[in-house]
């Protein structure tokens, strides 16, 4: 039977040890700390910062996440950075799937209302989003956790479902013990609530209701886990406050709230698509979604428009003289991306893991060679530069079940009639192009030429009229494709087995037509 060939477990350890080695993280002790340096936006209730000293032992926070979305995106990383600075300083947190609360949907930043779906759709996307917390967990105690208790155990990370208590929760009870603390013109004046008036749009009774609905989340962690501060983005301010007030006026207690900014481009727009200039750019943080691969080259590849000391404090733990210092020396080489470069090991590292940045660093390495010689490849790299245990965790990397890198697993083609190298390229091209709805994408990429193993099969630009719709499932190619395809795999890295499929010039795969998985 197959078995996956890992790379020893002491030189995973060493991996760890490695990149933590080389890593500096702030050294802020304290939330006040933390909120001079401007790693928080803003703190609720307002001027109450003197009071942070006064938290109690043990206290923890929390930051509610929404799982209307089958995975988190670069956007909720934002918030979750802030949760863990607060781990960083000393207190306990707490991540909580709004399982509950989605049901009616959040209407901060909307002008209409949510789509609703069935609550098992949310339940899966839960499943996803709690998988995707407890790898980061794991990464961040692994690979920036600075310090231990006294114990030698790090403060709780609890993940945590809301439906758990609001789904036991009768309206008459929340009617009578939660509505009852607040009243209409306070909900009236909360910014969802005038975005959706102002728009024409109105907004339906359980919308309105959703802050009381929210808040019922801080009061039960407030009363069973020592929670005292929320986390949220600046667009939950209403939310917080909401909460903040429950706890007040039901028990007489004070708690506080911090706010994260939202993630913008520096001209203020919220970052997402437009922002990128490619297709598909949501930049998730699900490996099933997106390679930790592709995820390391959309962080590597961030314009310098979008770069920002801003945008190093949201996404990093760099404390502000390592963020001043990243920021000169991207004025002074803006070519060497080294804020991308910073970002891109940061993010990759505790989203997936120090494998899945090895395996990034060294895919980048093979696919981008940095010498400027026109004899670098990357079968050179492969076949001359790699040492032995290199190619061996490359080796590993490729198995079909890994999913760290861009790998098709493919046998040759039969023979090289046109018939069967139509197929076979047709086949190649499809998987490579697969994670894009629009069929027409494959044609888009043949336009911009295709190449293995530094053989141009297409050049750019091909009129492309000998190609048959995708949907076919044929590609039509001639006898000098074929002959030049022929050519191409007679350059096959041998030892690994391994060809390089280029589409234009940045998306890149490895195909393996060796079964290296298998003893």
């Amino acid at each position: 039977m197959p078995y996956v060939v890992l790379p020893p477990r002491w030189f995973l350890k060493c991996l760890s040890l490695s990149v933590k080695a080389k890593r500096l993280v702030h050294t802020q002790r304290t939330l006040k700390t933390l909120l001079h340096e401007g790693y928080f936006a803003e703190l609720l209730p307002s001027k109450s910062e003197r009071y942070l000293p006064d938290l109690p032992p043990n206290y923890s926070v929390y930051l509610g996440i929404d799982p209307s979305a089958d995975s988190l995106q670069l956007g909720n990383l934002v918030a979750l950075m802030g949760l863990l600075r607060c781990h960083m300083v000393g207190a306990s947190v707490l991540a909580v799937v709004g399982t509950g609360t989605v049901a009616v949907g959040d209407p901060s930043g909307r002008l209409t209302k949510r789509d609703s779906n069935p609550n098992s759709n949310y339940e899966t996307n839960a499943d996803e989003i709690e998988h995707e917390l407890a790898n980061i967990r794991q990464n961040y105690l692994e690979n920036f956790f600075p310090r231990k208790t006294e114990s030698g155990a790090p403060d709780p990370f609890i993940i945590l479902r809301n439906g758990d208590w609001l789904s036991g929760m009768h309206c008459l009870e929340f009617l009578r013990d939660i509505a009852s603390h607040f009243r209409i013109p306070e909900l009236l004046g909360k910014e969802s609530v005038q975005l959706r008036l102002n728009s024409g749009n109105g907004m339906d009774l359980n919308e309105f209701l959703y802050p009381a609905l929210q808040a019922v989340d801080f009061l039960h962690l407030y009363q069973n886990y020592n929670c005292h501060v929320q986390v949220g983005g600046q667009d939950q301010l209403g939310n917080i406050q909401c909460g903040l007030d429950l706890i007040h006026r039901k028990l007489g207690s004070y708690a506080f709230g911090l706010t994260v900014p939202l993630l913008t481009t520096p001209d203020g727009k919220k970052f997402g698509k437009s922002e990128t200039g490619t297709r598909n750019a949501t930049i998730w943080l699900s490996k099933d979604k997106l390679t930790p691969y592709a995820f390391y080259q959309r962080i590597l590849n961030l314009p310098d428009q979008l770069i920002s000391s801003r945008l190093l404090r949201q996404l990093t733990f760099f404390s502000s003289d390592e963020i001043r210092s990243l920021m000169k020396i991207h004025e002074d080489t803006p070519d060497t991306r080294p804020v991308q470069r910073a970002l891109a090991r940061e993010l990759t590292l505790l989203v997936h893991g120090a494998s899945a940045l090895h395996a990034s660093e060294l895919a980048t390495r093979i696919f981008f060679p940095r010498k400027k010689s026109t004899e670098q490849t990357s079968l050179g790299i492969i076949s001359e530069e790699l040492t032995q245990q290199e190619c061996d965790c490359l080796r590993t990397y490729l198995a079909p079940t890994v999913k760290l890198v861009p790998v098709i697993h493919s046998q040759l083609p039969v023979d090289w009639s046109t018939e069967s190298v139509s197929r076979w390229l047709g086949c190649l091209l499809r998987t490579a192009t697969s994670a894009d709805t629009e069929s027409s994408y494959v044609t888009n990429c043949l336009r911009k030429g295709v190449t293995l193993n530094d053989v141009v099969l297409f050049k750019p630009n091909n009129d492309m009229r000998s190609v048959q719709h995708p949907s076919d499932n044929h590609l039509n190619v001639d006898l000098t494709v074929c002959q030049l395809l022929q050519e191409a795999v007679g350059r096959c890295e041998a030892r690994l087995g391994l060809n390089i499929l280029k589409l234009g010039k940045h998306e890149h795969w490895f195909v393996s037509t060796k079964r290296l998985w298998d003893t």
